[in-house]
């Protein structure tokens, strides 16, 4: 997430729509009830163009499990070339997802090549394939190939995720509408961490709402000994003042959603291009880092909540199953020179002390020899 506000350099009419959106929602701040939006009415467009990108999301989240390895198009997600299940029993280890990746890829890169050099399919896995681009020429095969992405099942990890918001979500919703965001868009957690409040990511992202450093500063306290992005009620604040924000500067939820993930600046900048156009923007804009799971964040947000709203469908008997409630975790740390200051103090002070006792014994042992 990039914390900067840019003021980006937006032409004609998306000028016009910025300036608009930031003066309605001026006057909502001040004007809008605590429930905003209706129950069934939601703020959260699903336009068409992702709508398999939604579909394909909520089948990860409710039909895969962590042993199924899906193989498709990174740009055409409805194109799933197979679906590769990883035996065994127990959560596949780093090494397993490793070589998953790396054996799905390499199998179907190469039936993707050999189709492209023009060559008749030779086996039943080649025949499905070329039946995915009837019609298409034989470059689209090598272009293909050099697109392949493999997606780990979350069935698992999507339920426990759910468990944990139930006991999460009233006080984020509270929270939510006091800043005069959409109580659904609490379920945006489910995409950053799963809920999960120990979460930290390769990149030092920490928390539920998954602020780096350099982010959360604006909007907690981080420093060597502290850190609020391990509160739950101080980081869901945090995201709901960016949050605020992000819709503020860009004037709606695909844009704003999707600057969670990318950046204020970064969104302004290509929304600009495509005249504030959301569908536009993640079929065509090509920009620095703009790839898969940017292109995709707003569409697992509305699968997340899909599966949300309807969860004793693709997890029966969930409703009847009690939340998991997180264990404590400390937002203060002792520096290490005073743990270690401590440490030797204890013992210096347990040493003084045996001396003494032993000091006092001697002592008592020579009068009793007098």
């Amino acid at each position: 997430m990039e914390t900067s506000l840019v003021d980006a350099k937006l032409s004609g009419n998306w000028a016009s729509k910025v300036i608009a959106a930031c003066a309605l929602a001026i006057t909502f701040a001040f004007a809008a009830a605590p429930n905003a939006w209706s129950e069934t009415t939601l703020p959260f467009p699903r336009p068409a163009a992702i709508q398999p990108n939604v579909d394909f999301w909520v089948d990860v989240f409710t039909k895969y499990s962590n042993h199924d390895f899906v193989i498709m198009d990174r740009d055409n997600v409805q194109r799933i070339y197979h679906v590769f299940i990883l035996p065994g029993d127990g959560r596949p280890t780093a090494t397993d997802i490793e070589w998953a990746n790396s054996y799905l890829k390499t199998k179907y890169g190469d039936i993707l090549n050999r189709l492209a050099s023009g060559r008749e399919p030779a086996d039943d896995d080649e025949r499905e394939i070329a039946a995915m681009f009837k019609g298409e020429p034989p470059s689209a095969y090598a272009a293909a190939a050099q697109n392949l992405r493999v997606q780990e099942g979350l069935r698992e990890d999507f339920h426990d995720g759910l468990l944990r918001s139930k006991y999460y979500t009233p006080s984020m919703e509270r929270i939510f509408r006091s800043a005069g965001l959409p109580p659904e868009l609490v379920t945006l957690a489910s995409v950053e961490s799963g809920f999960h409040s120990a979460s930290r990511s390769s990149a030092g992202a920490v928390g539920i709402w998954q602020f780096t450093r350099d982010t959360g500063k604006h909007y907690m306290k981080i420093t060597r000994y502290h850190d609020d992005r391990l509160s739950p009620e101080r980081e869901t604040l945090a995201a709901a003042k960016l949050l605020r924000s992000n819709y503020d500067t860009l004037g709606d939820w695909p844009l704003a959603i999707t600057a969670y993930n990318y950046g204020t600046g970064g969104v302004s900048r290509a929304a600009g291009i495509y005249g504030g156009d959301y569908s536009e923007m993640v079929q065509h804009y090509q920009g620095p880092h703009f790839g898969f799971a940017v292109k995709n964040y707003y569409a697992e947000f509305l699968a997340a909540l899909q599966v949300h709203r309807d969860e004793e469908k693709y997890f029966p008997g969930i409703e009847d199953e009690p939340a998991i409630r997180p264990a404590p975790i400390k937002t203060d740390f002792a520096p290490k020179r005073a743990r270690k200051a401590h440490a030797s103090h204890s013992v210096h002070q347990a040493s003084a002390k045996t001396r003494s006792t032993k000091t006092h014994h001697s002592k008592k042992t020579l009068a009793q020899k007098t």
